[in-house]
């Protein structure tokens, strides 16, 4: 082997153990900040104080969060994807019908935001930049093409309207009742739950009705 590839194996030894510090900093972080989040809530939360608490240096923080709304976005994105996991998980599919698909993405969603309180804090106390709202956008709407795909299967509601996309304002509608409970409670009681399905299939129930033969 010659120097130069013994320098370059030598390179790639030393590399891995500083992503794996790194990674695991970084983990820690995040850890520190959904608790943080929980219990002093977005404006308390800041990367000093994360540094202390989680014991990463600021200097080791701040390559990857400049600032406490750039760490904010990153944790909303894994809740964001892992909501859409847990939809994805919950059964939804295997309904038979556009009321029971509705019950069981509203049950889906009330449960996953009450057992990861820094997701509600996140995702229904409001978001903090425009890339937020275009991800949390992004994530309505595909939940809503979800709802429209369910009621094609189901053979109920089979032309809503896809200007306005009437699907995602359903699904825009269900989320703004569960952001109303979380700000009066904290969490999402049973009856906000369902105050939240009683809406959205009030709405989807007017378009079932606007599509019926007189």
């Amino acid at each position: 082997m010659s120097d130069f590839d013994a320098s370059s194996a030598k390179e790639k030894r030393t590399r891995r153990p500083i992503q794996e510090r790194s990674l695991e900093r970084m983990t820690r972080v995040i850890e520190a900040a959904e608790r943080m989040l929980e219990e002093l809530g977005p404006e308390k939360t800041s990367i000093p104080a994360l540094a202390e608490v989680s014991g990463v240096p600021r200097a080791s923080i701040y390559p990857f969060f400049p600032d406490k709304y750039a760490l904010f976005a990153h944790i909303a994105q894994i809740h964001m994807r892992h909501l859409s996991e847990a939809i994805a998980n919950s059964g939804a599919a295997r309904t038979r019908t556009l009321h029971t698909w509705v019950r069981t993405v509203l049950d889906t969603c009330v449960e996953y935001y009450n057992a990861h309180p820094a997701a509600g804090v996140l995702l229904l106390n409001g978001s903090f930049s425009d890339a937020d709202r275009a991800a949390h956008a992004g994530k309505n709407t595909s939940i809503g093409q979800q709802l429209r795909d369910a009621a094609v299967g189901f053979g109920e509601l089979t032309t809503l309207p896809v200007s306005p996309d009437v699907a995602t304002i359903a699904v825009e509608i269900g989320f703004a009742c569960l952001k109303f409970g979380y700000a009066q409670e904290g969490h999402i009681d049973n009856a906000v739950r369902n105050e939240a399905f009683r809406a959205v299939m009030a709405y989807l129930d007017h378009w079932r009705e606007a599509r019926e033969p007189r």
